[in-house]
């Protein structure tokens, strides 16, 4: 998968799991939930988003990884022949 686009993917999936685990704790809180499920609750809704900002910090990093760009710049070269002719 290309870089770019796994950073982009890696950032939707953190703010959507924000959105629902936020959703489904305001949900727990004004319906009450059961006992039993609300310590499932909370670390459900606590590790989820910290998994995706932990994906997208690592898609980030590779994005921004200076091999990674060396090459892109290596690749818009034009080719030249050698100047020995070897």
């Amino acid at each position: 998968m290309p870089v770019r686009r796994r950073a982009i993917i890696a950032g939707l999936f953190a703010a959507l799991a924000t959105i629902v685990c936020g959703a489904l704790l305001t949900a727990a809180v004004l319906v009450p939930a059961p006992t039993a499920v609300l310590p499932f609750l909370i670390v459900t809704c606590l590790g989820c988003p910290m998994a995706g900002a932990y994906e997208m910090a690592l898609a980030l990093a590779a994005l921004r990884d200076p091999q990674v760009q060396l090459r892109r710049e290596l690749d818009r070269l034009p080719e030249a022949p050698h100047p020995l002719d070897l």
